[in-house]
């Protein structure tokens, strides 16, 4: 299906899927149309020209009324979850400005807007400035400033404000902009959800990676099910979890993979906890620590480190280590959350870093970098994905999430074995010494 226009937006008509949302609740067109306040024929005429958009029958039109096909059912979903997120921003925006008219009767919060309008309020919100977002269209400025300019005066807010070299978004254009790429990811999915009803699997997943899970697990599961789909599109991005998460909360990333943080119940996002990951003092090769049998917590404040950034997981479990036994952190620490960077630091001196064994698979394969003979105790961390509460995964990332819950059984697996055979070496060694 070609219906995306060129800053990620579906090219459908919100008014024609809201009708759908409509008649897949009433399951009579003469009940959406005065649910809608549309004669029946122009609701009539919505649905049979979004069928033709699309492809496939929507409904079935029978004697009793309408009954939802099987891709009618996946349409009004979708477009039921986009328009939630539109009618969000709504509620927000009532917080924003004192005697406002009720939110429902404004068309951007309510599916009566064009899709094109929102297209250009997107593309200002990302470029900043409007000949980048009338390049991204297509279109031309005044077309961009038009759309915007409509908008605010449905509002009676600014969305944007004037800068020297561009404008910047308002405090509620950013609210809005959240809420309306959040809607816009629904529709695309509701496209991958009628080609996989087709018995097509195709489509985009896009990762947000953390450090952890850079390596290996998260290229494993991507490598696995391209194996097997080798039609669907995967990207990843990487940053901070602060930055991931805004992502994930704007529909940017589908799910985010790595070290997993505490959040509210209320939240609206959630995590499946996939496995449990301990930390391990990791340097090069041929450290001259690597011969010891055995390396003490007390000589770990000495080292010169590598450590994760302050704040994350990873680094308040080293903390809280140092602080159960009486250690002071180290007085001499870089602090990366790269792991590229991290390799060049141990490969070229005697430091050592706070890291997963994962993390290191292939350059331990290569020979480059290893664990040292220290235990870290009560430094495990839950590893998981992180994915919001009120979407439902599209067909790509379900098959992801599928090969990645795969990937994490056999990692756990092998962690366990490993754990096994370290105790039993530590139980021989006073035997052998003895002997």
């Amino acid at each position: 299906m070609t219906y995306i226009v060129r800053n990620d937006v579906p090219a459908l008509s919100l008014r024609q899927l809201k009708a759908v949302i409509v008649v897949n609740r009433t399951k009579n067109v003469t009940k959406a149309a005065k649910a809608l306040n549309r004669s029946q024929t122009a609701v009539t005429k919505s649905i049979n020209d979004l069928e033709a958009s699309l492809n496939c029958r929507l409904f079935e039109r029978t004697p009793t009324g309408m009954k939802p096909t099987v891709y009618g059912k996946a349409v009004a979903k979708r477009a039921q979850l986009a328009l939630d997120e539109l009618q969000k921003a709504g509620e927000v925006y009532s917080s924003f400005v004192r005697d406002a008219r009720p939110y429902q009767r404004i068309p951007i919060f309510s599916m009566d807007v064009s899709y094109k309008r929102l297209a250009a309020f997107i593309a200002l919100f990302e470029t900043k400035r409007i000949q980048c977002a009338a390049d991204m269209l297509g279109n031309s400025k005044a077309s961009v400033y038009s759309s915007v300019r409509q908008m605010e005066e449905w509002l009676k807010l600014r969305l944007f404000e004037s800068e020297p070299d561009g404008v910047s978004p308002t405090a509620f254009g950013k609210i809005l902009a959240m809420h309306v790429k959040m809607a816009f990811a629904e529709i695309r999915r509701c496209l991958e959800d009628i080609e996989s009803i087709n018995g097509v699997t195709q489509g985009t997943v896009s990762i947000g990676t953390l450090p952890y899970t850079r390596t290996y697990i998260t290229p494993k599961a991507i490598n696995q099910v391209l194996r097997d789909h080798p039609e669907l599109h995967v990207t990843t991005q990487e940053g901070s979890y602060e930055t991931m998460e805004a992502a994930l909360r704007s529909g940017d990333i589908d799910l985010i993979v790595g070290a997993v943080r505490e959040h509210d119940e209320e939240a609206d996002i959630t995590t499946e906890i996939l496995f449990e990951d301990k930390l391990s003092v990791i340097a090069r090769r041929d450290h001259p620590l690597m011969t010891q049998q055995q390396i003490t917590l007390q000589q770990l404040p000495e080292l010169a480190w590598v450590l994760p950034a302050r704040c994350s997981p990873a680094w308040h479990l080293f903390n809280e280590l140092l602080q159960r036994y009486r250690l002071s952190m180290p007085k001499q620490a870089i602090h990366t959350s790269s792991l590229s960077m991290v390799r060049g630091l141990l490969i070229d001196s005697d430091r050592v870093a706070l890291l997963s064994e994962h993390q290191i698979y292939y350059e331990k394969q290569c020979g480059l970098l290893d664990v040292l003979p220290v235990e870290l105790p009560e430094t495990y961390r839950p590893i998981g994905v992180t994915m919001r509460k009120a979407s439902q995964p599209s067909p790509a990332a379900r098959l992801f999430l599928d090969q990645l819950r795969a990937v994490a059984k056999c990692v756990q697996g092998i962690a366990v074995a490993k754990q096994a055979m370290r105790g039993q070496v530590r139980a021989i060694l006073p035997i052998l010494a003895s002997a």
